[in-house]
């Protein structure tokens, strides 16, 4: 498909996104009209039924595509009277400038980064996988290896975020398009992920490879944005997908390792979804035990402030 090909379809999400919330308010609806980038809805959802379950989520197809339908709805000034909730992720842009009316832009990269801490996995250790902090050994296992194989994780995968970060960066500059567009799960082969371990298999060269239309990315740009890198809380920064690549591999190795070798974990642990479990199933899945900022909550009662 071709780039002028993919900026239409781009441009038709939007226009239906905004289509959805023109056909509701002539329809008479009145409620909080929810834009979202795409399947988030699992994660903010029961977030905003704790103000309200009044609302009407609308699929825009992407952080630009909410922006695009904001510009769209903002203009008309007959729209101004309902309520409104955008919600986009930071990705590796600089944060959102100030809107009326307000945007949501997550603190982190993405949603996905909410799931990515050690507390977190502790509370799927408890609720999901049924381990006790207190009397199941296999917890404490857990736990350490998780903390364990995260730090080297982040190690093995700061090169290709600081990579695309300085994509984005170059593209927000200059308006040029990255050449990229990055699947759900790091590149096969890029890295070696067993419970003993996770071990870098691939370099600059290995990405250039990889992605042969990506735009160029100096070695002095590279090499400073890898030294931000080392100095930032890595899992809320790099790439949320990434990041709940990781916590469900996790998952899936430390169920097989209580099925089979038995290496670190002597019983076997049930898990009702079994071991294959995808990023957009553990948002769902995993949703009430995520992570909620206090500038969601403050956003979201704001709103309410205003229906009250």
């Amino acid at each position: 498909m071709s780039y002028i090909e993919k900026l239409r379809k781009s441009r038709e999400k939007s226009q239906v996104a905004y289509a959805e919330f023109a056909l509701h308010t002539k329809k008479g609806k009145d409620g909080l009209f929810c834009f979202f980038e795409g399947n988030d809805n699992a994660y903010y959802v029961p977030r905003i039924k704790r103000f309200t379950d009044n609302y009407y989520p609308i699929n825009c197809g992407g952080r630009d595509k909410v922006l695009e339908v904001y510009r769209l709805i903002t203009i008309h000034a007959e729209y101004d009277k309902y309520k409104k909730a955008f919600f986009i992720d930071r990705d590796f842009n600089e944060p959102l400038p100030p809107h009326n009316p307000p945007i949501f832009e997550t603190p982190c990269y993405s949603i996905e980064n909410f799931y990515a801490s050690v507390d977190v996995f502790k509370e799927i250790l408890k609720n999901e996988l049924h381990l006790s902090e207190v009397s199941d050994e296999a917890f404490q296992v857990c736990i350490s290896l998780f903390t364990q194989r995260q730090q080297e994780f982040h190690q093995a995968t700061s090169l290709i975020n600081a990579w695309y970060a300085c994509l984005i960066e170059i593209r927000n500059q200059t308006g040029n398009q990255t050449g990229v567009n990055l699947v759900d799960k790091l590149p096969k082969d890029f890295i070696h992920f067993t419970l003993d371990s996770v071990v870098q298999k691939y370099d600059c060269e290995t990405i250039k490879h990889k992605f042969p239309q990506a735009l160029e990315v100096s070695e002095d740009i590279l090499n400073i944005k890898l030294d931000d890198f080392t100095r930032c809380e890595q899992y809320k920064t790099f790439r949320g997908k990434y990041e709940m690549e990781f916590v469900v591999t996790m998952i899936q190795l430390i169920l097989q390792d209580s099925s089979n070798s038995k290496n670190y974990i002597k019983d076997k642990i049930k898990f009702t979804f079994g071991e294959k479990l995808s990023n957009e199933q553990a948002i769902s899945l995993f949703s009430v035990y995520a992570e909620t900022p206090e500038s969601l909550n403050n956003y979201l009662a704001l709103l309410h402030s205003k229906d009250s």
